[in-house]
């Protein structure tokens, strides 16, 4: 960051980092390709002749992808630290082949395991199949096409040497168009595998605390199978002279692990859930703009609606509706009401929460008072509150109630036996 070099986004799912391609590096990592890795890719993802079907007694079970042919790259640095890009989502990369060098020591950091899952067109796309930690010196090589994401860094930092490598030659083959051609393959899912940038089902199948998050798969396979109780209740944001117009504030509710952007467009307020449906930006840090007559997202948006543009891949989404502009259904932003408090001071968001398991035993009792019954201690029968009005007399005559609680308890329990 401060040596002056080109430092844009290495690729579209990491925000920090170099592309090596961009400083002169290429003639340099083309001659490892070629002298280096192009053998290793050849015995793990090359043709028949050349792809090993065992390791150490071990079956290898890898596929020709173009490995024997590696003739292209695009390589590049990421980093990742707790404030900036604390995880990857899961994803497959644009290349046939990847090799991830570590270059950090692992006493420099904790988390951020590499975790794996099917290939993108197999029926376990979805599931499980192997974490890696990261070594500085050591290179992990695997298909492009696998499903795979880093988990969030719990302290330190940590970076990555990455080439992403293809094969021309093979990209040409009818072979590999047709692989290509049936896309991803969704079905039943691992909850360490879904990914929110990708999956459709993601919000359906991912409990909400743990959205947006990327945790080991021992932690992320809890949680509550049912769904819990809910309430709603008005949160306030700010005060109103706060939120000026055409600007935005944000509302983080951590417990939830929910967040909300909150607009002022036109004299109107609206509020969406503020990351991203693509892939988790901020809508708050977006600029705001009338939508226009060139893309309406249904029947039901207007020209003259505001929409909210995200920072970081320019998607766009009405204020008023949550919809993608450009008509993707398949991304649309969660809709809050949100309105100003009665004296017109503060705004008010309205948020879904969930009761606690706490509060839910507690109203179950109350909706079922039979379902258990205990004796009031005798003690506190009969006596008036303002009989405790005096500490010391208030004192000495709970010390003497309870004392003959005790006694007369264990008479009745005996009696009643």
């Amino acid at each position: 960051r401060h040596s002056g070099l080109p430092s844009r986004a290495p690729n579209s799912m990491n925000n920090y980092g170099l592309v090596l391609n961009e400083i002169g590096l290429r003639p340099a990592f083309s001659a490892v390709l070629k002298e280096v890795l192009l053998p290793i890719g050849a015995r793990l993802f090359g043709n028949d002749e050349d792809r090993i079907t065992a390791f150490k007694g071990e079956a290898v079970e890898t596929e020709d992808w173009g490995g024997s042919t590696l003739d292209d790259h695009h390589s590049f640095i990421v980093q990742y630290r707790p404030t900036d890009d604390k995880h990857l989502d899961m994803h497959i990369d644009e290349c046939d082949v990847t090799f991830n060098f570590g270059i950090t020591s692992h006493d420099n950091f904790e988390g951020n395991d590499l975790t794996f899952c099917g290939m993108f067109d197999s029926a376990d796309h979805r599931k499980y199949h192997h974490t890696y930690k990261h070594v500085k010196g050591r290179c992990v090589v695997h298909s492009g096409k696998r499903r795979h994401g880093a988990m969030d860094i719990e302290k330190g930092e940590r970076a990555s040497l990455i080439m992403w490598t293809k094969s021309r030659t093979f990209r040409r083959t009818e072979a590999y168009r047709e692989r290509n051609r049936k896309g991803l393959t969704y079905g039943d899912a691992d909850r360490v595998c879904l990914s929110y940038t990708h999956d459709p089902d993601y919000k359906n199948l991912m409990p909400k605390k743990q959205q947006y998050h990327m945790k080991r798969r021992e932690e992320g396979q809890s949680g509550n199978e049912t769904p819990l109780r809910t309430e709603k209740k008005w949160i306030e944001v700010c005060a109103a002279s706060e939120l000026l117009e055409g600007q935005s504030k944000l509302l983080k509710l951590k417990e939830e692990n929910e967040q909300i952007a909150v607009f002022k467009y036109k004299g109107e307020l609206f509020a969406l859930e503020n990351r991203c449906a693509h892939m988790g930006g901020s809508l708050c840090d977006g600029e705001i703009e009338d939508i226009g007559t060139e893309h309406l997202g249904s029947s039901d948006s207007k020209a003259s609606d505001g929409m909210v543009i995200c920072p970081r891949h320019y998607m766009c989404f009405n204020l008023r509706t949550g919809e993608n502009v450009e008509g993707d259904f398949t991304m649309k932003q969660q809709v809050y009401p949100v309105r100003l408090s009665q004296d017109g001071q503060r705004i008010q968001v309205e948020v879904e929460i969930e009761v606690s398991a706490e509060t839910m035993e507690s109203v179950a009792i109350e909706e079922h008072p039979l379902v258990e019954v205990q004796r009031a201690p005798l003690w506190l029968c009969g006596i008036p509150n303002k009989v405790f009005a005096t500490l010391p007399f208030a004192l000495g005559l709970c010390s003497l109630m309870m004392a003959a609680n005790i006694i007369f308890d264990n008479v009745l329990s005996k009696y009643l036996k």
